[in-house]
């Protein structure tokens, strides 16, 4: 195990100036993981993994073992769908595509179908509050979303104090705020849901360091909060690890 620490000064500046606290985490496992899951959104039901995997004709849902990565579940999409994130919400999957402007709703237990929605733009991320589904497209605005007919009920820019934040992608809820992977980067970011502002960074890049090689790995990408733990467990397109991570406090 090994914390990355952060000089206390550093916080305190960070603290009186605004400016996003740098988080800090402690790496508390490694797991294996499908080093051929393209993974676009990654969720912990309270036993397992819920886990998308997108590409046009390669598209899966599956369920997967956390401790092992073995893959106990995997329904095919469709072949002209690239899903991407996902939710649970109401004892539902809620799972968004990247262009085919869907939302599609399937049962838990069985991955059977049971509704879909339409929506306007690209679909990337999704989680919720409880009450709404809130949603990412690419772009650095996130999308406040009524589950009951996938109405979009208010939005809000993401900003990094006066610079907006794009290439926003999957996204959980942690303990009241939102956490988000930041496309082709290593960093996710913490942001509050009320005004959008980034309150944290968390610099991921020394994880990249640690996978076994060679590999193909791309872009990190998936975040899951362990409801038992606390932990979230991160990973990324085509890595080949699974990591369980404690924030620092």
């Amino acid at each position: 195990m090994k914390y990355l620490l952060v000089p206390m000064l550093c916080v305190m500046l960070a603290a009186c100036t605004g400016k996003p606290a740098k988080l800090t985490y402690k790496i508390i496992s490694t797991r294996p993981h499908d080093p051929e899951s393209y993974t676009q959104g990654l969720e912990h039901d309270g036993k397992n993994l819920i886990e998308s995997s997108g590409g046009y004709e390669l598209s899966t849902l599956r369920e997967v073992e956390p401790s092992t990565g073995k893959i106990l579940r995997k329904r095919p999409m469709a072949k002209n769908v690239f899903v991407e994130g996902i939710t649970l919400m109401n004892h539902e999957i809620w799972i968004l595509t990247w262009k085919e402007n869907t939302a599609y709703v399937f049962e838990p237990e069985t991955f059977k179908f049971i509704r879909s929605y339409t929506y306007q733009g690209e679909g990337w991320g999704i989680t919720h509050d409880g009450k709404q589904l809130i949603m990412s497209d690419g772009t650095s605005t996130l999308k406040f979303i009524d589950p009951k007919d996938f109405s979009v009920k208010k939005s809000i820019e993401v900003k990094r104090g006066d610079t907006p934040v794009t290439n926003l992608n999957e996204l959980e809820m942690v303990h009241g705020e939102i956490f988000a992977n930041i496309y082709q980067t290593d960093e996710i970011v913490r942001i509050s849901p009320e005004s959008g502002k980034v309150t944290g960074s968390l610099d991921l890049s020394a994880l990249r360091k640690q996978l076994p090689g060679p590999n193909r790995a791309e872009a990190l990408n998936g975040i899951a909060l362990d409801p038992a733990t606390g932990h979230l467990l991160v990973t990324g397109k085509l890595w080949p690890t699974l990591f369980e991570i404690e924030l620092g406090k």
